[in-house]
């Protein structure tokens, strides 16, 4: 028996050991595989022994000896056994040489990916520090911050300021990092995680940089706001005090220009001290709340307290505007009473020379041209003494009285004055004037109250005459055209003595020949109306009498002829009666037929 059959069992148990060993390594190296390629994220400490132990695996990884020595062993072994053992054993090594020669290329693989893990472990310990101070001064930029005074402010811009020096000093080296990320980027068996600590530096940069910006901006702003509050509170406190010297300083005026060009400067004064002390307490509004972002909230009630103390002062602005409003009020009824005087004053002249004309060209003027002037004259006059005493009330009101009286007002005084009793003597001298024709006024103003009655009557009469008549149709039509006439022509004569009174007032005028002429117009206007009346009650008269009598032997001969249709009437029947009257009653129709066609 040779060496290899005597130590079978023993060198067989080696052969399983070793075969056992390989294929237990390679279980080993698909796993670290697998850990290494998993989706975790590790840290660099935990990915370097993941490293470390999958380089270690694999130092040896084409095991030629292994795979020689278990081949050799496994020949030796198997010569002088069975068939069918041989060839299960040969399947076993030549399956586990086939997983080996397999697994070859995915560890050449993962090589590959573990250095570049490791490149991307290494980048992102790399960024931790970066990170860090980003998120500090993100942290510094964004926190709760409380002064109560322009000192905290100023502490805290300082700083803000040095954080924003730091993140300068550190550009360069984060945009490198940022830069050699976007490198490794490239690579298309990257991992997932390092996208995003690429973009959590890239971002991180941008919004730090941003928020630290924000602060100052809004500490800067801080800090003007607690100047500009205490600035403008000192300034709208003598606002004020220079608005109560001005409502002190309002006086009336009573010359008219002086008045003006105080008012105008008054309302300049208002309005400047108005828009100043609005916007300076809409600036102290602004400053506060840009303030009340930040300050503790003890100090946002002092404030508040402050500014609702600067808010009741206010009110000066409406004691201001209400006494320029009093002025304003003082000079428009100022303006208007002077104005009502000069209108007055100019009038005046023409109303003298209206008098002055009626009283030269009396000769030469009708009587009834005299009145109306004179009467005309007299309404004008009456309308302006109206006016006067209007202004009369208004002075009592508008201008002082008593013994102490301004000039400028005194002034106004006498003018009015001098106005009313000229106004005065002039009505005076007008009513003599007038008084002088009362008659005639007494008799004018008859005559034209007639004449006015009696024009649109004319008017429509002859309006009437010129439509004619209507042609009737039956009798009854015919009885209500007589009712018409003979109420038209009943008219026409009362009508008539209305023109007769109003000629018997013109005749009693001093001199009437106007009237006369108009009279005599109107009379020859009336005659021809009235003609054409008494032409239609004549023929109105005619046609009623004739169509009655036509209606009645109508009657007649309808009752004639049903008595001869009765038994009693046919020994009474006569035809040379029905003719007769059939003759007559023919020609009585043609009679009412030419008098109708004559209306």
């Amino acid at each position: 028996m040779s060496f290899w059959q005597e130590n079978y069992q023993f060198i067989k148990e080696v052969y399983e050991m070793r075969h056992s060993k390989m294929a237990e390594w390679m279980e080993n190296v698909e796993k670290a595989i697998s850990r290494i390629m998993a989706d975790k994220v590790y840290t660099s400490a935990e990915f370097k022994r993941e490293r470390d132990t999958f380089n270690s695996l694999c130092k040896d990884l084409e095991r030629t000896e292994v795979k020689k020595w278990l081949a050799q062993i496994l020949e030796i072994l198997m010569a002088e056994r069975a068939k069918d053992q041989k060839k299960t054993e040969g399947d076993k090594l030549d399956a586990l040489i086939q997983k080996h020669e397999e697994l070859i290329p995915s560890v050449q693989k993962t090589a590959v990916m573990v250095d570049l893990y490791w490149k991307c472990y290494a980048y992102g310990d790399e960024l931790k520090p970066h990170v860090e101070f980003l998120d500090g001064i993100m942290l510094s930029s964004t926190r709760e911050i409380a002064p109560s005074c322009i000192e905290n402010v100023d502490e805290l811009i300082e700083r803000q300021e040095k954080s924003l020096q730091q993140l300068d000093a550190k550009r360069t080296v984060v945009v490198d990092l940022i830069d050699k990320g976007k490198v490794i980027l490239q690579h298309p068996e990257k991992p997932k995680f390092l996208e995003a600590n690429v973009k959590r530096i890239e971002e991180g940069w941008d919004d730090t940089k941003k928020k630290a910006q924000d602060r100052l901006k809004l500490l800067n702003e801080t800090k003007d706001a607690f100047i500009g509050y205490a600035e403008h509170n000192e300034t709208i406190a003598n606002e004020f005090d220079i608005a109560e010297e001005e409502i002190k300083k309002v006086k009336k005026h009573f010359n008219l220009e002086a008045a003006v060009a105080d008012l105008k400067k008054r309302q300049d004064l208002y309005n400047k001290s108005n828009d100043t002390i609005n916007g300076l307490f809409d600036s102290i509004n602004a400053n506060y709340n840009c303030m009340a972002i930040t300050i503790p909230e003890d100090k946002k009630k002092i404030l508040t307290k402050e500014i609702k103390a600067v808010e009741a002062k206010l009110e000066v602005n409406g004691r201001f505007k209400d006494t320029v409003a009093k002025i304003e009020v003082l000079v428009g009824s100022l303006t208007n009473f002077d104005k009502n005087l000069r209108t007055i004053d100019s009038w005046m002249q023409s109303a003298t020379a209206e008098l002055n004309d009626i009283k030269e060209a009396s000769g030469a003027m009708l009587p009834e041209d005299r009145v109306a002037r004179t009467m005309d004259l007299q309404e004008d006059i009456a309308a302006k003494i109206e006016i006067l005493k209007s202004d009369a009330a208004t002075e009592l009101e508008l201008l002082p009285q008593g013994d102490k009286v301004p000039a400028d007002a005194q002034a106004f005084k006498d003018e009015l004055a001098r106005i009313t009793k000229y106004v005065t003597d002039l009505a005076e001298k007008t009513r003599i004037e007038c008084d002088k024709y009362s008659n005639d006024v007494k008799f004018w103003a008859e005559y034209r109250t007639g004449i006015k009655e009696f024009n649109p009557w004319l008017a429509g009469a002859e309006k009437a005459a010129a439509e004619g008549l209507s042609k009737p149709a039956d009798l009854a039509e015919v009885k209500a055209l007589n009712e018409k006439v003979n109420g038209f022509d009943k008219n026409c004569v009362n009508y008539l003595k209305v023109l007769t009174s109003a000629q018997a007032a013109a005749q009693k005028m001093t001199t009437h020949a106007e009237a006369d002429a108009e009279v005599a117009g109107l009379k020859a206007r009336f005659d021809a109306v009235k003609g054409i009346a008494d032409t239609w009650v004549k023929k109105c008269d005619v046609l009623v009498k004739e169509w009655v009598l036509l209606d009645n032997t109508v009657t007649e001969l309808n009752s004639w002829v049903a008595k001869d249709k009765s038994a009693e009437g046919e020994n009474q029947f006569s035809l040379e009666k029905m003719e007769s009257t059939l003759g007559e009653l023919k020609n009585i129709f043609k009679q009412k037929e030419k008098l109708v066609e004559g209306l």
